[in-house]
């Protein structure tokens, strides 16, 4: 390696190193008072426990941009958006990552194969490449580096920002997309060395880091869980210790100086749309587990149940919109009503083996796959009526493992992937508008607007080797583009075989007020 590259990452690791401590407090138990309600806010059991406490940093080398001429897409910096910078079915645009190459593909009529590739960038085989949550720009990384890119016309498509991290092996955008955390995996033997970086997106700047000397009970990836919401304002850490503590974003201090007072916490989940944080922990009582409901910044606690579940099995599904939360627990399910007074919770019973489950998007709908194979069954239940799970549908003696809601939620995807079938099937209608057998496929992904369906088979990137030759007759170096109704419009042929295919995710009110006058 030359002495001057040397010398420029040498600056780089010195000009990024700072300390980090590590806190340690006891507390003592607080009972609460008797007969106190639900919504009382309650301190919570906290043992001698360690936190994460983040240090300023300082960007040694500014982040490049390119001219202003070239600004991000939709509503981002807050430059004035010409709606004549889009045409019919722009938004409406495709990452796939093609062998050793991401692309961005754009089609003005996704009803036939006019697919032009508008973006390539050599691919990191180590990491995946992304949108951004709101689809303003979209997300590369290479080695040290992540970056982001973006236009106001696709013709002009470039590189918008660059975000230094050394050896990046993970990276995130918050949900509000203000800001970018670059992770690498904590290294004790250099105690200077930052393994977790949050930048400001906007500026490109480094805010706040974490290094290495005293990793003992840092959090896995992802290391930062954004509350839900666009504002970005909190975020929550578990840690190995299974310790969760939430910060407050716009000055990264830890809420109450401390972190929740709760013992063997398993896993945690927000609220899509605020800050209201899902804990499911061990219960210490005659049911294993319990799912408690918080309310941030005030800690105030909005429900708590007692649920019989497998720890393993137990997942929490949020609903789009944020107004339920469903549980897996042992023979069902367990549903809280979030926007209901005292939040009612409702128990359904499913005594079989469950597959697979999937909220409607932004509706009061739910779909379950469960049974015995080889024959399943598929029933849709509505949250509509309070107080009462109404089954709207079952689908019996079924191949299926997995459900795909379109983004409209009126139809959904019923697949059996490892058989190669699709059923497309009409919820407001119960009734089943198309079949199609012998798709090669283990991904199935709805446009936005939910007028297309792309279908692909991918594979890990650590099996694709660069001087893989592509087959034209190989059905697995393809994507194929299908109607909501299940027709095939047409199939794509690549070069080589794709590891990743996704839409570009719609923006909010901008891309809204776009959409109407297309």
């Amino acid at each position: 390696m030359a002495d001057a590259e040397v010398e420029r990452r040498m600056k780089v690791m010195r000009g990024d190193t700072c300390t980090i401590s590590t806190r340690r407090r006891t507390y003592r138990r607080i009972e609460s008072k008797a007969g106190s309600s639900r919504s009382h806010k309650e301190s919570y059991i906290q043992k001698e426990r360690s936190y994460l406490q983040f240090i300023k940093i300082e960007t040694k080398n500014p982040p490049t941009s390119i001219p202003c001429s070239s600004s991000l897409t939709r509503r981002f910096f807050d430059r004035p958006l010409d709606s004549k910078c889009f045409n019919v079915g722009a938004l409406d645009q495709l990452f796939i990552r093609d062998g050793t190459l991401d692309k961005l593909l754009w089609n003005h009529n996704w009803s036939v194969d006019g697919t032009v590739s508008f973006f390539r960038y050599p691919a990191d085989k180590k990491l995946p490449s992304r949108w951004s949550p709101l689809g303003s720009f979209f997300v590369t990384s290479n080695y040290d580096v992540v970056s982001i890119w973006g236009s106001r016309y696709y013709t002009d498509f470039g590189r918008l920002m660059r975000f230094s991290h050394y050896q990046v092996e993970e990276f995130d955008i918050s949900p509000g997309e203000k800001y970018l955390v670059t992770y690498n995996r904590p290294d004790p033997t250099d105690p200077n060395g930052l393994w977790l970086k949050i930048f400001d997106v906007s500026t490109g700047t480094g805010i706040v880091g974490l290094n290495n000397g005293d990793v003992a009970d840092s959090p896995q990836w992802p290391a930062i869980r954004w509350a839900g919401g666009k504002d970005d304002t909190y975020f929550a850490t578990l840690s190995k210790s299974n310790t969760v503590s939430v910060y407050e974003a716009r000055t990264f201090n830890l809420l109450g100086k401390s972190p929740l007072k709760l013992d063997d916490v398993i896993d945690i989940s927000w609220s899509p749309t605020e800050a209201v944080l899902a804990i499911l922990l061990k219960a210490g009582g005659e049911q294993p587990l319990k799912v408690l409901l918080l309310q941030i910044p005030d800690e105030v606690k909005l429900a708590e149940k007692e649920i019989t579940a497998i720890v393993g099995d137990c997942k929490m599904h949020w609903q789009s919109n944020g107004e339920y939360l469903a549980v897996n627990t042992y023979g069902g399910f367990e549903f809280f009503r979030i926007k209901e007074e005292g939040i009612p919770t409702d128990f359904l019973k499913v005594d079989k083996r469950i597959l697979a489950f999937a909220w409607e998007p932004s509706g009061h709908r739910f779909a379950v796959i469960y049974g015995d194979e080889p024959t399943l069954s598929v029933s849709f239940y509505s949250m509509k009526t309070p107080g009462k799970i109404t089954e709207l549908t079952t689908l019996s003696n079924k191949q299926a493992d997995s459900l795909f809601w379109s983004p409209k939620g009126n139809l959904v995807v019923v697949a059996a992937l490892k058989e190669g079938k699709l059923e497309f099937f009409d919820v407001d209608r119960l009734a089943q508008i198309s079949s199609v057998a012998n798709v090669k496929a283990n991904q199935v992904v709805w446009n936005p607007s939910g007028e297309y369906v792309a279908t692909v088979s991918t594979i890990p990137q650590e099996e694709f080797y660069s001087d893989w030759c592509s087959d034209p007759n190989d059905t697995l170096d393809r994507f194929t583009i299908w109607s909501s109704g299940g027709d095939c419009l047409f199939v794509h042929q690549c070069q080589n075989r794709i590891m990743q295919l996704d839409w570009r995710p719609y923006g909010g009110i901008i891309d809204d007020d776009m959409l109407k006058t297309q």
